[in-house]
C-alpha cells in the first residue's frame, strides 16, 4: 500500500493501465477531460475490458460528464453504469491492482497538485493486500448490481407518469424500435416483459393539438398558436409561418405506449399485480430473456409437446405453439387468401406429425390442397395417408332420399298415407342412417335402395325413377357408395401419422358435409374408448360448420358435420380430441365452434364483420390485436390463446 498526492495519481493510474491485460473498473462521480481520455485511450488500445460507474442523481451531474465522454466509453466498447448515489472514487486493473481516493476522474481531480485540486489517494495491490483487493472488487460489483442501471445501447428510455399494473408509457429514445417490438424492465424482483403498442412523434417546440391535449404546457406556448392562427393573415402566410416556426423550433422526441406481458420470475411469466416506479430505465428485450418463456403456455407452465412455427417478428428468437393445448382446447386459424394461414397450418401439421409423443392428425381438405404441400414439409409420403372420394351421393338422413325422389318428380312414392308409401318410407329410414355402422350404403348402392321401392298403384317404372334423378345430378348417380364407405374406413383405421380426407371431387355439398360427419362421428366414439390423441382439421371450416347456411350446406340439425364439430368442440378435450378451424371468413363459421377455440393464429384480415366477430366470439384477442389485422404483411400472424405464454407476432417459416 502507498499514500498519493495530487501530483502521483495520473501517473500511478497511467502506469497501472499500461500494465494491465484484461480488465478496468472505474467509479466516479464525474469524469471529464483529456486526461481521462489518455487513460482510455491507453485501455482501448490494450484491448481492456472496461466498466465505469457514473453518478446520475441530478441534471447537473450530466453537465459535469457531458455527451463526449459517453461517445469516448462507447468508442472503448466499454460499458457505463448509472447510479443516483454514487461519491466513491477509485480505478481496479485487472482485479489485482487499485487506486482509491478523493479524485474524481475529471480534469482538476487528475492534474497535478500545481493546477489541479488538493487531492489524496492510496494505492493497492494483490502481492500484500489480495484480501483488500477481492473486497475493493466485490464492492464495485455490488454498487453495478445492487444500486446501478447498465447505461448501453438496450437501454432505450425512462418510464413516464403514471405507470399501471398493466400498461405504461416511456421516453423513447432509439430510432430503430418499432411499435409490435418487445422491451422489459427491470425492477428488482424480476423482469417486466412488455410490447410496444403505439409510437407517438412529438417536436417540443411545435404545437399540440390544442383540442385533444391537456399537456401543451410541455410544447410550444399556447399563445403562438393563436398568433399565426388567430390573425388575419392570408393562409399562405399562415402555411409559411408554420413551417418557419418548426425550422426554428426546439428538439424532436418520441413517447412509446407498452401494454405488459407478465413479469419473469423463476423461469416463469406470472401477472403483474402492481407498478414498478415512474422512471424506472426501458430496455430493449434481450433474446435470453424472451427466450427463457418461449416455451411456456399462457398458464406459465413449461410446454408439453412444443411445436416450433416461426420466429418472433424481426428477431431470431424461435416461436413455438403447445399442441398439447390443441388437443384439449382446439385452435383457429384465420385471414384472408394469401395471407400465409393455410401455410403455417401446413408448417404446424408436418412438424407435429415429426413429435416422438404421436398425435394423429386427420384433414378435411374440401379443394385437395394438402397432400402435395405437405409431402415436400415431410420430405415424403411415408407419413401420411391419402384418401381421395371420387363423386358420389351419399345421403345419411332419410328425408335427403326422399327429398331427392320428389325433386325428381315422383312425389307419390313417399307422400301421402298410401301402403307403398308408408312401406317406401319404412324401406329408406331402414337403410339411410347417420351412422357408418348401421347404413345400409356400406353394402348397396343408393339405386338399389331406390329401385327396391314399391310403385303400388301408381302406375311407374321404378327404373324411370333412377333415370330421371340424372337431371338432378347433372350426370349418372354414383354407383359408388360402399367403395365410398370402404375408402372412409380405410382412413379411420390408418396408422400413418396424418390422414387426408381430400373432397376435391365431391361436387354435392351435402355429400361433403355427410361424409365429413360420419368421419367425425366415428373418431369421436372411436377416441371415447381409445383416447389416443386426435386432431380434426377443417380447411375452410364454412364449408362444413356454418353459422347461417353458406352456399347449399345447411346451418341446421340436419347437418352432421356441423353437429359435431359442436360436439367436439365442446366435449373433445375429454377424449383427446383437438379441432383446428381454418377459415378466410370467421363470420360464417358456427360462432358456437369459434367460441371454443382457445387458441389462435390470425393472419391479415380486412374484412369488418369478420374483425367484430374475432372481437365478439374469440377470447384472448384485444382491440390492440385486432387493429393490428388489416396491416399484416403476408406470412406474418398473431399468436394468442393458451398456446403460446402471451400475444406473439410470428414470422412463419418456409
Amino acid at each position: 500500500m502507498r499514500v498519493l498526492t495530487s501530483d502521483e495519481i495520473f501517473e500511478q493510474i497511467t502506469q497501472m493501465v499500461k500494465t494491465s491485460e484484461e480488465s478496468l473498473k472505474i467509479a466516479s462521480a464525474w469524469i471529464k477531460g483529456k486526461l481521462f481520455d489518455e487513460i482510455i485511450d491507453l485501455a482501448k488500445e490494450k484491448k481492456l475490458h472496461v466498466e465505469i460507474i457514473l453518478r446520475a442523481s441530478e441534471f447537473q451531474d450530466m453537465i459535469i460528464t457531458d455527451e463526449k465522454v459517453f461517445k469516448k466509453i462507447k468508442e472503448s466498447g466499454g460499458k457505463i453504469y448509472l447510479c443516483n448515489r454514487l461519491h466513491a472514487k477509485f480505478i481496479i486493473a485487472d482485479d489485482k491492482k487499485a487506486v482509491v481516493g478523493s479524485a474524481n476522474f475529471t480534469e482538476p481531480g487528475l492534474s497535478d497538485l500545481s493546477i489541479g485540486n488538493i487531492e489524496a489517494g492510496v494505492y493497492y495491490d494483490s502481492l500484500d493486500l489480495h484480501e483488500e483487493i477481492n473486497k475493493l472488487v466485490h464492492y464495485f460489483d455490488q454498487i453495478k448490481k445492487n444500486f446501478s442501471y447498465e447505461f448501453g445501447i438496450d437501454l432505450i428510455g425512462f418510464t413516464l407518469n403514471p405507470v399501471h399494473s398493466h400498461s405504461f408509457e416511456f421516453i423513447l429514445a432509439d430510432e430503430e424500435l418499432n411499435e409490435r417490438s418487445y422491451v422489459e424492465i427491470r425492477p428488482k424482483n424480476g423482469k417486466v416483459l412488455a410490447r410496444i403498442k403505439k409510437i407517438y412523434s412529438y417536436n417540443m417546440g411545435f404545437f399540440a393539438n390544442p383540442f385533444t391535449s391537456n399537456e401543451s404546457n410541455v410544447l410550444a406556448p399556447l399563445e403562438d398558436f393563436k398568433k399565426i392562427f388567430s390573425e388575419e393573415k392570408d393562409w399562405e402566410w399562415k402555411k409559411a409561418a408554420i413551417y418557419a416556426y418548426l425550422s426554428g423550433s426546439g428538439n424532436r422526441m418520441k413517447i412509446a405506449s407498452a401494454e405488459i406481458v407478465g413479469i419473469m420470475k423463476d423461469g416463469r411469466l406470472e401477472t403483474v399485480k402492481g407498478p414498478f416506479d415512474v422512471g424506472e430505465p426501458v430496455y430493449r428485450v434481450s433474446e435470453e430473456s424472451i427466450e427463457s418463456v418461449m416455451k411456456k403456455n399462457f398458464s406459465g407452465k413449461d410446454m408439453v409437446l412444443p411445436v416450433k412455427v416461426g420466429l418472433l417478428e424481426d428477431s431470431a428468437v424461435e416461436v413455438f405453439i403447445d399442441a398439447e393445448e390443441i388437443v384439449r382446447r382446439h385452435m383457429l386459424i384465420i385471414g384472408t387468401t394469401g395471407s400465409g394461414k393455410s401455410h403455417f397450418a401446413k408448417i404446424f401439421l408436418s412438424r407435429v406429425s415429426r413429435e416422438e409423443k404421436g398425435v394423429q392428425v386427420f384433414v378435411f381438405d374440401p379443394h385437395g390442397e394438402y397432400f402435395g404441400d405437405l409431402s415436400n414439409h415431410l420430405g415424403g409420403n411415408d407419413l401420411m395417408e391419402h384418401i381421395v372420394f371420387k363423386d358420389t351421393l351419399f345421403p345419411v338422413r332419410p328425408e335427403e332420399v326422399i327429398d331427392l325422389i320428389k325433386d325428381s318428380g315422383f312425389a307419390a312414392l313417399v307422400s301421402g298415407n298410401a301402403k307403398h308409401v308408408r312401406e317406401n318410407i319404412s324401406k329408406i329410414s331402414r337403410e339411410i342412417k347417420p351412422s357408418l355402422k348401421l347404413t345400409g350404403l356400406s353394402s348397396q348402392k343408393l339405386l338399389d335402395v331406390i329401385s327396391s321401392l314399391s310403385t303400388g298403384d301408381y302406375d311407374v317404372d321404378i327404373e324411370e325413377v333412377a333415370k330421371s334423378l340424372k337431371s338432378f345430378f347433372g350426370s349418372e348417380i354414383p354407383s359408388n357408395q360402399p367403395e365410398t364407405v370402404e375408402m372412409i374406413k380405410s382412413g379411420l383405421n390408418s396408422e400413418k401419422r396424418i390422414v387426408i380426407f381430400d373432397f376435391k371431387q365431391v361436387s354435392d355439398p351435402q355429400t361433403r358435409v355427410n361424409i365429413a360427419g360420419l368421419i367425425m362421428l366415428e373418431l369421436f366414439n372411436k377416441n371415447r374408448e381409445e383416447m389416443k390423441k386426435r386432431i380434426i382439421v377443417l380447411e375452410e371450416a364454412h364449408n362444413f360448420a356454418p353459422e347461417r347456411g353458406y352456399g347449399d350446406v345447411s346451418a341446421g340439425g340436419e347437418n352432421l358435420a356441423l353437429r359435431m364439430a359442436r360436439k367436439i368442440a365442446s366435449e373433445g378435450r375429454k377424449f383427446n380430441t383437438g379441432l383446428i378451424t381454418i377459415t378466410q371468413r370467421p363470420a360464417q363459421v358456427s360462432k358456437y365452434v369459434l367460441s371454443q377455440m382457445n387458441t389462435q393464429a390470425m393472419f391479415k384480415t380486412i374484412n369488418a364483420t369478420d374483425l367484430d366477430t374475432i372481437a365478439t366470439y374469440i377470447e384472448y384477442t384485444g382491440k390492440e390485436i385486432i387493429n393490428t389485422l388489416p396491416s399484416l404483411p403476408t406470412g406474418t400472424g398473431v399468436l394468442c390463446g393458451i398456446g403460446v405464454p402471451f400475444p406473439i407476432l410470428v414470422q412463419v417459416e418456409n
